[in-house]
């Protein structure tokens, strides 16, 4: 019966994560930690996902090592760090070592920024070039990269702030030999990492492009924004903080009854002293 009962909360997991994130936040985070690691870590994903990232703080501090490396593989860094906010900083650094050496200075980062600010949903996987490089040196780079955001490279200068972008094609086109400074290039808008997100949302500059970049309070450069990241975190901040029901009530009470029966499988019971 127990096995019957997994397997429906499993499939509920499935089809109705928001719905199953509600129920579980319900039920305690113990409890539903331990619930959590009886699933396939793909499933758990999704769920914890769908919660608000204080509910998945204290599953996560609640689970095993192995259960939260794991998930950490599925979630994006923006997420995880807009979790790892919730968790007391001994158990945030522990929890940090667990992502790869290159990911925990992003991070790191993304922690520092209030949460609803851009800074907490940038990108640093950019290719960005120095505004002293000659243009050979810049193919260099350019090579170098295996992934594009657009056919445009920005340029920084000695102090990491944004001076311009190039597109890739004029820079084929550019004499190997030349300074990168002094080439035509095309001015950058950018945005403060301390920005409201339902600020940045309404901003007319999203008519002309899909990224923007984003910087700190001296200026400089520390990511770009993608128009598709923000549009979903604010999504995803409506639908769980939301109270409309995703499942008819007949059905909700089922997989609740069902839930429950799975949670007493993983709650220690002590005799009743008497």
């Amino acid at each position: 019966m127990a096995n019957n009962n997994l397997k429906l909360t499993i499939q509920f997991f499935k089809e109705e994560p928001v719905a199953a994130a509600r129920k579980l936040d319900i039920m305690g985070s113990a409890s539903a930690a331990a619930l959590l690691q009886k699933v396939p870590i793909s499933v758990a994903s999704k769920v914890i996902y769908a919660m608000l990232p204080r509910a998945s703080a204290n599953i996560i501090t609640k689970s095993s090592t192995d259960f939260n490396s794991e998930l950490f593989e599925l979630l994006e860094m923006a997420d995880i760090a807009a979790i790892l906010r919730y968790i007391n900083v001994e158990a945030r650094r522990s929890l940090i070592e667990l992502l790869p050496k290159s990911r925990q200075a992003l991070c790191k980062l993304l922690i520092s920024y209030p949460e609803n600010t851009v800074g907490t949903l940038i990108e640093t996987n950019v290719l960005v070039i120095d505004s002293q490089m000659t243009v050979e040196e810049a193919m260099l780079r350019v090579r170098k990269q295996t992934y594009f955001e657009d056919h445009q490279v920005l340029i920084v200068n000695r102090k990491r702030q944004l001076v311009s972008k190039i597109s890739i094609f004029d820079l084929l086109r550019a004499p190997a030999s030349d300074l990168i400074s002094a080439l035509t290039c095309s001015s950058v808008s950018t945005v403060n990492g301390l920005s409201d997100v339902s600020t940045v949302i309404v901003m007319d500059i999203w008519q002309k492009t899909d990224s923007i970049a984003v910087v700190n309070r001296k200026q400089e450069f520390i990511g770009i924004l993608r128009h598709y990241d923000l549009r979903a975190a604010i999504a995803r901040h409506k639908e769980t903080t939301s109270n409309k029901r995703s499942l008819t009530g007949e059905v909700v009470s089922t997989y609740s009854d069902v839930l429950r029966s799975i949670s007493e499988l993983f709650i220690d019971t002590k005799p009743l002293k008497h």
